[in-house]
């Protein structure tokens, strides 16, 4: 047993990019909350660059490096990861996702450190992506047994994950969580948005948050959105994110029988005011492992509709709807039906749904969660 009770734990993850995404973001969450008191944290990030790069440099007692890897097929990075290990001597390495966990396997056993993988996906539909894709997934079911532990981030993870072969008896839930300090209602922020957007008062937005990608399923929210305002006049509809140039005009030219009830935001830069925008924020993912926009939304006291997909219903409880994927009638319905509660009954969900997000789904839970389970895998 290494003999830890005056050193730091150090703990090197490995992530693909710092581009924006939920992984990525929970990443940075969890860094920035670790008490550095306890732990020497280095990120090492594949690619150079990337959205999140210099929010993760200015976190007091975080080193970030990079890998300089040019493309997919690129094998450089691994062998400048396993020096960067060999400088550094992690007592963990923990792989955050996808490749990064086969090659913190690699890396962490040719250390001599504990392996940790980091599973943040439910039950994706891999034929949506390039081949590379499936064929990562069942190499690690048949490299599962390799890490000393695997964190899923939601118990539909969890599930999925084992059903399709991946080690059981090494794998926990810790739940992905959130800064309510920083997503919390701020009315001038939602006003100041919806003047952006040229919202006159009195209209009714529903957002749809992330990015333009199969996955995420916009082509039900916008069918939704067309039985929604045929009935609805009041209501607008907006998507919040970027993505693949063709599959965002793809799905552009779907929405034009919306007639201008549709704002495309692309990025924002105040996505806590685009969220305090909203009248209702949607998820109508076809697969979720635990999602940041229901959970940031919520904390900003905006109620959800959600499709039943990866752990989605429990993070809304009974302060939203819920509803099956790829069903636009049913969303539409939801949508419907939470526009006509009272207003005593809105305000009670919008109350709870900030609740349910303090008491369940905060960052400081995740870190103090992960913190107790890494120093155990060090004494163990």
């Amino acid at each position: 047993m290494k003999n830890i009770a005056m050193k730091k734990i150090k703990v090197f993850f490995l992530i693909q990019t710092l581009d924006t995404g939920g992984a990525e973001r929970q990443l940075i969450e969890l860094v920035k909350a670790l008490d550095k008191a306890r732990f020497s944290i280095t990120v090492g990030a594949f690619y150079d660059g990337g959205a999140f790069r210099a929010e993760l440099e200015g976190v007091e007692g975080v080193r970030v490096v990079t890998f300089g890897q040019r493309s997919r097929w690129d094998p450089v990075p691994v062998v400048r990861i396993l020096r960067e290990a060999r400088s550094i001597k992690p007592d963990i390495v923990y792989g955050f996702m996808g490749v990064s966990n086969e090659t913190g396997a690699l890396v962490g056993r040719a250390v001599g450190a504990k392996v940790v993988w980091g599973l943040l996906s439910s039950d994706m539909d891999l034929s949506l992506y390039h081949w590379v894709s499936t064929f990562m997934f069942k190499a690690g079911a048949l490299l599962s047994r390799i890490p000393d532990l695997i964190i899923a981030n939601s118990e539909a993870g969890m599930r999925h994950h084992t059903a399709c072969g991946y080690s059981a008896n090494r794998m926990i839930v810790i739940h992905n969580g959130i800064d309510p300090n920083r997503f919390r209602p701020v009315d001038i922020a939602g006003e100041t948005q919806r003047q952006e957007w040229q919202c006159p008062e009195g209209v009714k937005l529903i957002g749809i948050f992330g990015r333009l990608d199969p996955i995420k399923d916009h082509r039900t929210f916008l069918k939704a959105a067309a039985i929604l305002a045929s009935k609805r006049p009041e209501v607008r509809f907006v998507c919040v994110g970027t993505g693949a140039k063709e599959f965002a005009e793809g799905l552009r030219h779907e929405a034009a029988p919306l007639n201008g009830k549709i704002i495309w935001a692309g990025w924002v830069a105040d996505i806590v005011g685009a969220y305090n925008a909203m009248d209702i924020v949607t998820s109508a993912s076809i697969s979720e492992g635990l999602s940041n926009v229901i959970c940031e939304a919520m904390a900003c006291c905006v109620p959800c509709v959600v499709t039943d997909v990866g752990d989605s219903g429990l993070i809304v409880g009974d302060t939203g709807i819920g509803v099956a994927k790829k069903d636009p009638a049913a969303m539409a319905e939801a949508w419907n039906t939470m526009l006509d509660w009272p207003a005593a009954k809105m305000a009670d969900a919008r109350s709870l749904a900030r609740t349910r997000i303090e008491d369940h789904f905060s960052v400081r839970q995740m870190a103090a969660k992960t913190e107790a389970t890494l120093t155990n895998l060090v004494r163990s």
